[in-house]
């Protein structure tokens, strides 16, 4: 989270203070014997809480200053994630004693606050336009206002909304805060979906300007030259643009990484492994098209790991050889090895696989596989979107599926959701496993005892399944699918919406038979649901005849060849997202590369893309 801090007034004497207080307390600590050093974040906050009670003694024993000397010191407990001590120093605060340039400082600090409390709508609300016009009466209380509400836009996910404001702030802002604001409004265009820009009521040059740069840059992700000569294309045409002349720092970096590019790359895959296979396929496709296409591409060593357990000694082999860049293994035991490891990588590696969660990753480790939890993600948040809140789990029986129940259920309760019950299936008759699922079976139950009671002519009865599910996630193959989705018709829950995962579709094999599964909801990778990315029909083509999970891993494969190049981009700048055959690609901090899909729904047998 970014929050604004405006520079400090002259009288503030922060460093000084500061240092002063510090130094007094490190001399105290010292004594004889060896002493536990303190690390420099902790030498950060002492000196910041240094500072801080500083500024309050001084605004004791100046009452003249003590209203700015506070205001002073809110800010900085802002910034040092004091919101508690910030919000009772304001709330002991006279406003109305105020000068008005301090009453609007007061204001914007407040607001600060609960911008770093997470509550966009109340800064918006504090922030009305009319605040904004009277800060424009006192020097920089108008950029940072502006700043604030830009912030407070981006927080509530409207991004049209918090570009127009940091457009408007860009003449006012100075010294290195034009890089600053370019940089914001890059971050604003990168995360923000497509739907955010949709409108057409858009009358300004910058902004116009900026909208036509996202739009080049995110059309040509699966090359870096091609995105090169775009930028030099844009920078030709929209001259006057403040971007033109000084591009944000994530495009900017593009020409760093062009130019120190790896000569060679190292593929470390079990080529004669479905798996790798399949991964090799797509890989070996992006690299030769680019070649075909008289682009500049590395040299391409293969190390062939099938049926090897210690994969890592190929590894070392690349690394001896003198690659530059290393893509694989794809062993999840080797991934795991690698990520213990506490020096840094020989040579940047995209592991093609993730290791332990949350359990880190050296400098140059890169982490990036077909996740489920990707998956699931996806399907919580749609499901959670379309207002759901009551669900039930159904997924084949095994140990290997209770990771996908235990994923599923724990991000849905994070959102608040319930999960009213989890049940499996085995073998070819569903209708039990549903009844059960759906409390059919209980409702038959009393049924029989009244039976029991009351003579049979004298009743007539109707299953009942339980009202308050509202809709069932799904993990079954299309086989199962196709017959699960009209059993569930049969026990009178074909209104239920069904959230399933990918493995439902099989990439448009058999629509007339898919239409048993109408009306289901799924993600899955953009190279399967759609046909923009013209390297799809040369690698139809070229390679065997292939289901649906084998395109997926052929997808992987093409995006583990284009990310090479971008993954520095992503380091550097975490807000980069990367269109890629496999889905949206970001890098999280511990190095894996997290995929969203895209949302679909059955129709007719045929997936059709929703819009995000």
């Amino acid at each position: 989270m970014r929050i604004f801090r405006p520079p400090h007034s002259p009288g503030s004497s922060f460093s000084l203070l500061a240092s002063a207080v510090v130094l007094a307390f490190l001399t105290s600590c010292a004594g004889p014997g060896p002493q536990q050093p303190i690390s420099p974040d902790e030498q950060e906050q002492l000196q910041q809480e240094s500072t801080i009670e500083s500024l309050l003694q001084q605004a004791r024993r100046t009452p003249a200053d003590a209203s700015r000397l506070t205001l002073d010191a809110v800010d900085l407990m802002i910034a040092t994630d004091a919101p508690d001590r910030a919000r009772q120093t304001l709330a002991a605060m006279r406003v109305e004693t105020l000068t008005p340039e301090l009453r609007i400082r007061h204001t914007l600090t407040s607001a600060a606050l609960l911008l770093a409390s997470e509550a966009p709508s109340e800064v918006l609300a504090l922030l009305q336009p009319t605040v904004v016009a009277e800060a424009a009466r006192f020097p920089q209380m108008q950029a940072r206002a502006l700043e604030l509400r830009a912030q407070a836009y981006q927080q509530d996910g409207q991004y049209l909304a918090a570009l127009r404001e940091r457009v408007q702030l860009s003449p006012l802002v100075s010294d290195s805060a034009p890089v600053d604001n370019l940089n914001s409004i890059w971050e604003i265009l990168s995360l923000a979906p497509d739907s955010a820009f949709s409108t057409t009521n858009i009358d300004s040059y910058e902004l116009r300007g900026w909208l036509e740069l996202r739009r080049l840059v995110n059309s040509n992700t699966a090359s870096i030259q091609n995105q090169m000569s775009a930028l030099e294309q844009w920078r030709s045409s929209w001259n006057r643009h403040p971007a033109a002349t000084r591009l944000p720092d994530a495009l900017a970096v593009l020409y760093q990484i062009w130019d120190n590019r790896p000569a060679e790359i190292a593929l470390v895959v079990p080529m004669q492994e479905p798996l790798g296979q399949a991964i090799s396929e797509g890989f070996l496709s992006a690299y030769y098209d680019e070649l075909a296409r008289g682009r500049d591409v590395p040299r391409v060593r293969i190390y062939d790991t099938s049926f090897r357990d210690d994969v890592l000694v190929l590894y070392d082999q690349a690394v001896d050889d003198g690659v530059d860049m290393i893509v694989g293994p794809l062993l999840k035991d080797a991934v795991r090895r690698m990520q213990r490891s506490s020096r840094p990588m020989p040579v940047p590696t995209l592991a093609l696989n993730y290791g332990d969660p949350g359990g880190g990753a050296p400098e140059g480790l890169y982490q990036f596989g077909l996740a489920p939890e990707d998956e699931i993600r996806q399907a919580v948040d749609a499901a959670w979107a379309a207002g759901h809140r009551n669900a039930v789990v159904l997924t084949p029986a095994g140990e290997d599926y209770v990771r996908i129940q235990d994923t599923f259920s724990n991000y849905w309760s994070e959102l608040g959701g319930r999960v009213l019950s989890v049940d499996t299936f085995s073998g070819a008759d569903y209708s039990p496993t549903i009844k059960h699922m759906l409390a059919i079976d209980q409702s038959e139950t009393r049924a029989a005892r009244i039976r029991n009671l009351i003579p049979r002519n004298n009743i007539q009865f109707t299953p009942r399944r339980r009202e308050d599910v509202d809709f069932i996630f799904l993990l079954a193959n299309p086989v199962e699918g196709r017959q699960i989705k009209p059993t569930l018709s049969f026990h009178f829950a074909g209104d239920l919406p069904v959230y399933a995962m990918p493995a439902i579709h099989d990439a448009g094999a058999n629509p007339v038979a898919n239409r048993d599964l109408n009306g289901v909801i799924f993600s899955d990778a953009p190279w399967i649901l759609n046909d923009t990315d013209p390297l799809k029909a040369i690698a139809t083509d070229t390679w065997a005849p292939a289901s649906g999970p084998v395109k997926r891993l052929r997808a992987m494969g093409v995006d583990s060849y284009r990310l090479l190049l971008r993954l520095e981009q992503m380091r550097r700048f975490p807000y980069t997202r990367v269109q890629g055959a496999t889905g949206l690609l970001s890098l999280n901090e511990d190095g894996g590369i997290q995929r969203e899909l895209e949302n679909a729904v059955i129709t007719d047998g045929i997936a059709s893309v929703l819009p995000r």
